[in-house]
């Protein structure tokens, strides 16, 4: 099998730098063993699961959600990816199946490294097991690919996102492959995928900034150009996104870590 370290962005790096995985590495994945490991994934209500792509089941499951979403580990995995999926709410499986087909059609193009450094990102709604429904983000980046290059094993990271008001857009995110960088929005009411294109460097300059709570004032000072020019790139930001305000910018970067790279 082709085999490669996997980075998961700004939670944690697994794997040393140099080293390649193999079956006795997914130990050291057992945050449950490790005390700091497992409270850091507590804090960030993240569950790493390694999921066997071939038969459709958990290799393993990091944390018990019991104490989140009122699910025990054998109710929300116990019959693999179908239970999993059976809690999701139903009008957002069609982002997962709009996920899965534009994942197929990216790794058609992309060599064996490029299928390691893909990472595809997106969010849903969860049931609890008293009925309610959370946020969730899902990211998945591949850990093994077979030896005709097809995923054999994957790394996913559910994580609890809790935001105020009502709730966040759905988005489909794919990067670490900078040829197959794509961000859609899916449109509930028309069942469509809405593709935006990438900020520029600028764009990301200033939506780093904006999202501190900066004001345009403030902005154009730290990068020695004018109020009007950062109203104008605000402006542009917002209608390439079709977003209404700064929190909606803000919301989004959380949502899909627009402002990530690796």
């Amino acid at each position: 099998m082709h085999k490669r370290k996997i980075l998961v962005g700004d939670l944690l790096s697994f794997w040393g730098p140099k080293s390649g995985i193999k079956e006795r590495d997914f130990d050291r994945l057992h945050v449950e063993s490790n005390p700091v490991l497992k409270e850091v994934f507590n804090l960030i209500r993240t569950i790493p699961v390694v999921v066997d792509v071939k038969r459709m089941t958990q290799r393993y499951v990091g944390l018990d959600p019991k104490n989140w979403w009122g699910w025990s580990l054998d109710e929300m995995f116990g019959e693999g990816v179908e239970s999993y999926v059976n809690l999701i709410h139903s009008e957002d499986l069609i982002i997962h199946q709009q996920a899965n087909h534009l994942l197929m059609k990216t790794l058609a193009d992309c060599s064996c490294e490029e299928k390691h450094q893909l990472r595809i990102l997106l969010n849903f709604r969860l049931r609890k097991s008293n009925g309610a429904y959370v946020q969730i983000s899902q990211l998945t980046q591949i850990l093994e690919l077979d030896a005709e290059g097809n995923m054999h094993t994957l790394l996913v990271l559910l994580q609890e996102i809790n935001h105020a008001g009502k709730a966040p857009k759905s988005y489909i995110r794919f990067w670490g492959v900078p040829r197959h960088e794509r961000l859609y929005e899916f449109q509930s009411g028309s069942q469509e995928m809405k593709e935006f294109g990438r900020p520029t460097k600028r764009e990301e300059e200033i939506i780093s900034l904006l999202i501190t709570g900066q004001d345009s004032q403030q902005i154009a000072n730290e990068l020695f150009i004018s109020k009007h020019t950062i109203d104008t790139h605000r402006r542009r930001i917002l209608q390439k996104f079709h977003l209404r305000n700064t929190h909606e910018l803000t919301q989004l970067v959380s949502l899909t870590r627009l402002l990530d790279h690796c």
